[in-house]
């Protein structure tokens, strides 16, 4: 009986071993949200037509609407965790034969920031990490635009690179997105890719012993936007 009760005892303590350590890896590690590919860019092959846009359809003020999606990435020693965030505000001047005097801003609802990992994302916004309670939104100013195309044409890529400033947790950064965006039946959409690191921001990177995170965040943009 007493050889039982240790048997029994040992295979509950590695069970709770196991849960426990599952968690952690899930808590640290774990990947829940996929980044899905901006919908202008994965069609633009079926709608590229031959057609050069005029000044008239790209030169107005562009709004961001509420279908756009920033992600983050971050690598641990694991795998790579990716965090979604919603209630993405801006708007972008555009001038197509006079890149110069655009201008645009975007700023990133913090609170909104999800990675399907409840736990995980209350320590994120906490005053350890991001500190959304005093710095609720991280946000972007276009400085320049490098390569700009000052030809387009409808359907079809259009890639250059942004610079400008990204502040996070009241901190600012110089930045460049490489970006390709489209216009295609009145509508504009914008996906971009940039990196920074958690030091950018005063950040430390997590580590535990059931993962080691790099120091590179991967940021990455699904914009769509509306004429104003």
């Amino acid at each position: 009986m007493k050889k039982n009760s240790v048997i029994l005892t040992a295979s509950v303590a590695t069970l709770v071993v196991g849960i426990g350590g599952y968690m952690l890896y899930d808590y640290f590690a774990g990947n829940h949200v996929e980044i899905q590919p901006a919908a202008a860019v994965t069609t633009a092959s079926s709608t590229a037509s031959s057609t050069a846009l005029t000044a008239d359809q790209l030169n107005k003020k562009w709004k961001i609407n509420d279908q756009s999606k920033v992600y983050f990435s971050v690598t641990t020693s694991k795998e790579t965790v990716n965090f979604e965030m919603n209630g993405i505000t801006g708007s972008w001047d555009v001038n197509l034969s006079a890149p110069a005097q655009m201008k645009a801003t975007a700023s990133a609802d913090l609170n909104q920031l999800n990675s399907g990992n409840e736990k995980r994302d209350t320590h994120i916004k906490s005053p350890d990490y991001f500190d959304t309670a005093v710095h609720p939104a991280a946000t972007f100013e276009a400085k320049s635009f490098e390569n700009w195309p000052t030809t387009w044409t409808e359907g079809q890529k259009a890639s250059f690179t942004i610079n400008g400033v990204l502040t996070v947790k009241g901190i600012a950064k110089d930045v460049k997105i490489d970006a390709d965006a489209i216009y295609s039946q009145g509508k504009l959409q914008l996906e971009g890719t940039s990196i920074v690191t958690f030091g950018d921001f005063g950040l430390t990177s997590p580590h535990t012993i059931v993962a080691k995170t790099e120091e590179n965040i991967n940021i990455t943009l699904r914009l769509a936007l509306d004429a104003v």
